[in-house]
């Protein structure tokens, strides 16, 4: 777990994690340089559970402190969770069941139910569990267990460098596509986290763009390696940075850029509706925009293939 001003919510979610019906496991818990009461949350738990490692650290964003926890983890196996997200008490429990049945798989997730920043729950999310189609997912941009819920092998995380710091969004979604490529994906279909929707989460900043840019760049840097063609997010500054202002200039110029604005928008008018708000507010945002929904329809459909569609024109370019 890393925590960056995560007071609100911290001792629940911890001790959703000490309270695991399995329990032969080491809580490793990094601070990222918080300024509020997370240190002192963090210490008082620590000394009444010795499983806790507590790690102090400055802020250097959340994919540097994974590692730095996972450079400290002695265990086989990996499990994360958010410092305002919480685990199911058996949740532990039914992923190393599953991991030991099978000890070709590298990551497990499981579904999860949304909850507001009060507790109420609202949406139950399953997934696929297959291999094939959870790697299909991940690299089409549909619905991937969340990384709260994941549990992977520490030591293939290792081997690929763990998450990769020029991902300041969508470091899950790289890694889990670095992973696929070494042992088999899983998912349980129970709902064993509860993940927690905020105004405050990193995903929703910039409105959400960075998420977006970040998570193309993930997909599309796992197509560019599946052809046989350099990796720009492991080269030098000046050739990540190019990649990337490119992505941008990309995403914004061929339509993903303002169909992902729409798709925000529609998902905060449904969360607007399950407040009370009128349910007609939706169909009118939908029926004004009639090629987006024919996308919108698609994409739920076979994904979409825009980091195919990226990777084969920045390969060009390389070309020229």
């Amino acid at each position: 777990m890393s925590c960056y001003n995560a007071s609100r919510w911290l001792g629940e979610s911890i001790e959703s994690v000490l309270n695991q019906s399995y329990d032969d496991f080491e809580f490793i818990i990094v601070d990222d340089g918080s300024k509020d009461d997370t240190p002192a949350i963090i210490e008082r738990y620590a000394t009444t559970d010795d499983r806790i490692v507590a790690i102090s650290k400055a802020n250097t964003g959340l994919a540097d402190s994974l590692n730095v926890g996972i450079s400290q983890a002695r265990g086989e196996w990996i499990a994360r969770q958010d410092a305002d997200d919480i685990s199911a008490p058996a949740r532990l429990e039914k992923q190393v069941q599953l991991v030991m049945a099978n000890r070709n798989i590298v990551f497990v997730g499981t579904g999860l139910i949304e909850i507001d920043e009060f507790g109420r729950e609202y949406s139950t999310y399953r997934y696929p569990t297959a291999h094939s189609r959870l790697l299909k997912n991940l690299h089409t941009a549909q619905k991937f267990p969340p990384h709260s819920s994941a549990f992977y092998r520490r030591d293939v995380a290792q081997s690929i460098s763990g998450y990769r710091t020029r991902f300041r969004r969508s470091q899950d979604r790289d890694l889990w596509l670095r992973l696929s490529a070494l042992g088999e994906l899983a998912c349980l279909d129970e709902p064993l986290v509860r993940v927690r929707t905020h105004p405050g989460q990193i995903s929703n900043d910039e409105s959400g763009r960075r998420q977006r840019v970040d998570a193309t760049m993930a997909m599309t840097s796992y197509c560019l390696c599946n052809t046989g063609a350099s990796d720009p997010v492991d080269s030098d500054d000046e050739i990540f940075q190019a990649f990337y202002s490119w992505l941008e200039r990309e995403l914004s110029t061929e339509g993903g850029g303002g169909f992902q604005d729409e798709k925000e928008r529609l998902k905060r008018l449904f969360k607007w509706r399950r407040n009370g708000a009128p349910a007609n507010w939706i169909a009118l945002s939908v029926v004004a925009h009639p090629k987006f929904l024919i996308r919108l329809v698609c994409e739920r459909l076979w994904g979409s293939s825009v980091a195919v569609r990226l990777a084969r024109k920045w390969v060009k370019l390389q070309i020229k």
